[in-house]
C-alpha cells in the first residue's frame, strides 16, 4: 500500500506526540484522529493486516496537508508523505469521500474544483503575445478572488512589464496531487498548462498562488514537465521589482498591522521576507503573531473548504485569534486562498487585505 519511504515516516510517526500542538484542524476539534500521529497509527495497522476502510479514507482527508508537522519535526520526518499516499490509496479502493470524488471529477471534467465552466481569466483581455511574463492566477483567484489578478496586472503596467494571461487557464496539478496524489492522473492534467507555457516565447511564469507556485517550481521537473521558463511567486517578483525601482510605493499610514504567512509560501518555497520587504517599502510596520515565518498556522486549505468547510471555519478561527493576541487590527494576506477564508470568518472589528491590492495602492494604480 505504502512506499518505502512511507513506510520509514509511518513507523517514526505512529507512537510520537511531538507534533500534535502544532496540527491547526487538531487544535480546533481536539479529536485524537486529527494528528498526524493518529494517521499514522492507522495506517501502521492495515500494514500489520487490518482492512483500510472506507471510514480510515475518510480521516485522511481531515487534513490540510499544510506541513506545520513537518517544520516542528526535529528528526526531519514528514506526515504528508503517508496521507497522500493514502489519499492514493483510497482513489484505488474507490474509497473517496464523495464530495472529495466531486472535486476529481470537477478538474477532470472542467479544469477547476468549482464544478462549473472555469471562469474567464478578469485580466486576459489586457494580455499581448510578445510578453515580459506569462501571469497564472489560478482557478481559486480567478474565481474567488478577481480583484487581486486585476490588482497585479494593474502593477505590471505601472512597472512596464508585458504579459500574457490564458482566458481559460488550464490546472497545474497542485489540486490533484493534495486530493488522490502523484498519481499519473496528477500529471496528467497538468500537461496542458506546460504545453501553453512551452509554446509561448517568455522567460518567466508569474504565480499568484503560493500552492500553484510550489508545484511548479518543484514537482513539475519530479513529473518529467521541466520547462525553461522560470516561476517565480508574485511575492518575490513584486519585491523585486520595488528594489529594482521598477515601482515605488508611497508610504500608507497605517498601524497595527499584522501579516499571515501563506503555508505554502513559507514552509514549501521557504519565502518569508519578500511580503515583508514590501509592507516595509510602504512604510508599515507589523507586529508579529506568535506563528509567524516557518512556523505559521495555516488558516485553512480551499481544497478542504470545498469538501469540509466546517474544518476550515474552525481554523480560520483559530488564526484570528492569533491576529488578537497580537493586538493588531488589520491583517495582510497573501494568497488568495487565505485571502478568501480569512475574510469569510472575519470578526467585525478587525480588516482583511490583499497585499497586492495594498501595494496597488500604495503606487497610485
Amino acid at each position: 500500500m505504502l512506499s518505502e519511504k512511507a513506510i520509514t515516516t509511518e513507523i517514526a510517526c505512529r507512537f510520537c506526540w511531538m507534533c500534535r500542538h502544532l496540527c491547526p484542524i487538531g487544535l480546533q476539534t481536539g479529536k485524537e484522529t486529527n494528528t498526524p500521529r493518529a494517521l499514522a497509527l492507522l495506517l501502521d495497522m492495515v500494514r500489520n493486516g487490518e482492512e483500510f476502510t472506507p471510514e480510515m479514507a475518510n480521516d485522511m482527508y481531515a487534513c490540510s496537508l499544510c506541513g506545520a508537522c513537518a517544520a516542528g519535526c526535529e528528526t526531519g520526518f514528514d506526515p504528508r508523505i503517508y496521507i497522500r499516499e493514502a489519499r492514493t490509496e483510497a482513489a484505488v479502493d474507490g474509497y473517496l469521500p464523495k464530495k472529495v470524488q466531486q472535486l476529481v471529477e470537477s478538474i477532470n471534467t472542467f479544469g477547476t474544483m468549482y464544478g462549473k465552466e472555469l471562469e474567464k481569466n478578469p485580466v486576459s483581455g489586457q494580455s499581448t503575445k510578445n510578453a515580459d511574463v506569462f501571469l497564472y492566477a489560478g482557478d481559486t483567484a480567478v474565481t474567488k478572488t478577481p480583484e487581486i489578478v486585476e490588482a497585479i496586472a494593474k502593477l505590471l503596467d505601472k512597472a512596464g512589464i508585458s504579459y500574457i494571461a490564458a482566458e481559460k487557464e488550464p490546472p497545474c496539478g497542485a489540486e490533484m496531487l493534495d486530493l488522490i496524489g502523484e498519481v499519473n492522473e496528477t500529471v496528467e492534467s497538468a500537461k496542458p498548462l506546460v504545453d501553453l507555457i512551452k509554446g509561448l516565447d517568455i522567460l518567466t511564469v508569474l504565480v499568484i498562488d503560493p500552492s500553484h507556485a510550489k508545484v511548479m517550481q518543484e514537482d513539475f521537473a519530479q513529473w518529467g514537465l521541466a520547462m525553461d521558463a522560470k516561476v517565480e511567486t508574485a511575492t518575490s517578483f513584486f519585491a523585486r521589482l520595488v528594489k529594482e525601482g521598477r515601482l515605488k510605493p508611497e508610504k500608507l499610514n497605517l498601524k497595527n498591522v499584522t501579516y499571515h504567512d501563506p503555508c505554502r509560501l513559507a514552509r514549501d518555497l521557504n519565502e518569508t521576507e519578500p511580503a515583508r520587504y514590501l509592507l516595509a517599502s510602504m512604510g508599515i510596520d507589523i507586529k508579529e503573531m506568535f506563528l509567524n515565518k516557518n512556523m505559521t498556522r495555516c488558516c485553512g486549505n480551499e481544497i478542504v473548504n470545498n469538501y469540509s468547510p466546517e474544518y476550515v471555519t474552525m481554523t480560520s478561527r483559530g488564526r484570528w485569534e492569533d491576529v488578537k493576541r497580537c493586538g493588531a487590527q488589520l491583517l495582510v494576506t497573501a494568497c488568495p486562498a487565505c485571502y478568501e477564508i480569512l475574510g469569510s470568518q472575519k470578526p467585525d472589528d478587525k480588516q482583511i487585505i490583499d497585499i497586492f491590492i495594498l501595494l496597488a495602492r500604495a503606487c497610485g494604480v
